[in-house]
């Protein structure tokens, strides 16, 4: 049986989208999580039919699981932060394909610091497919990155799988010595670097991010190529914290998938200044969404 509108009339909704799947939240007045759902990518830059398409699938999943009717679901304060949201026709485009009447959509960027901070100073690296950073302060927050796959996204997911593949060809040609990371990839591929170059040509974000884990795991284990990759991208992380101005001694938060990671590869300062995120994207947007009853 649905709830009832008096039951109802509260409900938040939050909704968070990326290049590798999107996730929805239903809560209540009192902040509890009613209802749940998941779909695939939810980025409009790169389809964004696909994008509605997937975030319907997740809300509807959600309405389901909170048992609420559309009717009520339409009424909510729905707040959704989704990569590849850079301008208002985007976001239109994206809200007027939702079943809320109470909507606000922004990039991820803005969820994604409410979610890790929430709502307190810091600098904040989220970092999964793609990859942005940004520093809260009491005169506002400044956002670095976040320009896509094809001019950025620098130490993400996809980022590293691109990486990786470019390094693996460079070792095929002998201008690289081959480590059991590119040995390996290779071995995926047939050990055919014609089949990498098929693979690159056709692959979206998210299938390069595929790649991340191994590389993760090689550097861990000691792989030369894997290590150099990481600290690749964690000196990228430092010299866009300097060009926010980040202080020394200021919170930092790693969040996403693979922000973590990269603390092992920062200077000992930074280190001991890493914080652990107070909360995900997803919950950074039902705290936009309950700013949006007030």
């Amino acid at each position: 049986m649905a709830k009832s509108m008096d039951q109802t009339e509260n409900i938040i909704i939050g909704i968070d989208g990326g290049g590798t799947g999107c996730r929805v939240a239903i809560a209540n007045s009192g902040g509890k999580i009613i209802g749940e759902g998941r779909a695939g990518p939810a980025n409009p830059t790169n389809n964004a039919q696909n994008a509605l398409a997937n975030l319907l699938e997740a809300i509807e999943q959600a309405r389901k699981s909170a048992r609420l009717t559309r009717t009520d679901l339409a009424k909510a304060a729905a707040f959704a932060g989704l990569a590849g949201v850079r301008d208002d026709k985007t976001a239109r485009l994206i809200a007027d394909g939702l079943p809320f009447e109470n909507l606000r959509v922004v990039e991820d960027t803005v969820t994604s610091v409410t979610g890790a901070l929430a709502a307190k100073n810091g600098s904040v690296a989220p970092i999964g497919t793609g990859s942005f950073l940004a520093r809260r302060t009491k005169d506002g927050t400044k956002y670095l990155g976040g320009w896509g796959f094809m001019l950025g996204d620098d130490a993400s997911g996809a980022w590293l799988g691109h990486q990786l593949l470019r390094q693996t060809v460079l070792c095929v040609e002998g201008v690289e010595n081959h480590t059991g990371l590119t040995l390996e990839t290779l071995a995926g591929y047939d050990g055919d670097a014609r089949n990498i170059y098929d693979f690159c040509n056709r692959a979206t974000p998210a299938e390069f991010g595929k790649l991340a884990p191994k590389i993760v795991a090689g550097a861990t284990g000691g792989d030369k190529t894997a290590t150099g990759l990481m600290q690749a991208g964690a000196d990228y992380i430092l010299r866009a914290l300097s060009a926010l101005g980040y202080a020394e001694g200021e919170a930092l938060c790693l969040s996403g998938g693979l922000g973590p990671h990269y603390k092992t590869y920062l200077p000992p300062q930074y280190r001991a200044a890493v914080i652990k995120a107070k909360g995900s994207a997803l919950d950074g947007a039902l705290l936009l969404a309950a700013g949006l009853r007030v």
